[in-house]
């Protein structure tokens, strides 16, 4: 399905802290697979042992990634050419770090300012998949990868590959981080502690 601004600001929510295990194109079919390792919260009972899911996005329209050796501020950081075949591996390449941010639905334009002129891929394909956007990174702090991938419909599914609805994705996360936030104790055990009051 297509996003509206809500959903896109939910996803945002939804995506904070999530693992990045995997990112895949296929260009024949023009589909993107992404999986994520999220932090979700169920109506009651605890949080569920496997919180993978997968983003699948298609058509596909552009794919543009800036792989660096060096810290995200060093403007001098050497850049790493790949191919799009090489994503994924290079995506596992980093062993699945944590997003953080609140931010990676439809910022394209703020991101690339930083890293676009830097490109070690950019790939395109048709006139369409342009309609929304992720980006999402890998930063262990000696190298850094920024990735951004046009779509037009985003579909959540879980790990036995079922379709889970896009707004009960969304309403997950965001009771995660409304427990988080509440003190709810089964946020804890996650490596964090709340700074703020509620950002949702």
């Amino acid at each position: 399905m297509s996003l509206t601004e809500e959903q896109s600001a939910g996803l945002n929510v939804a995506l904070n802290e999530a693992d990045l295990l995997g990112f895949e194109v296929d260009p024949e079919r023009r589909i993107a697979g992404a999986t994520f390792s999220v932090l979700t919260l169920p109506e009651s009972g605890p949080v569920p042992e496997d919180r993978r899911v997968q983003f699948v996005l298609r058509p596909v329209g552009r794919v543009a990634a800036s792989l660096r050796n060096g810290r995200w501020d060093d403007p001098e950081a050497p850049v790493v050419p790949f191919t799009l075949d090489e994503l994924l591996p290079t995506i596992q390449s980093f062993g699945g770090l944590s997003l953080y941010g609140w931010e990676f639905i439809g910022v394209h334009a703020k991101e690339l300012a930083k890293w676009g002129d830097r490109l070690s891929l950019n790939w395109t394909s048709g006139d369409d998949g342009l309609s929304h956007s992720i980006t999402v990174f890998q930063d262990p702090g000696d190298r850094i990868l920024d990735l951004c991938v046009w779509f037009d419909e985003l579909t959540v599914r879980d790990v036995q590959g079922t379709e889970i609805p896009l707004d009960f994705f969304i309403a997950s996360g965001k009771r995660w981080w409304d427990a988080f936030y509440a003190g709810d104790e089964r946020t804890k055990g996650f490596g964090m502690a709340p700074l703020k009051g509620p950002a949702v």
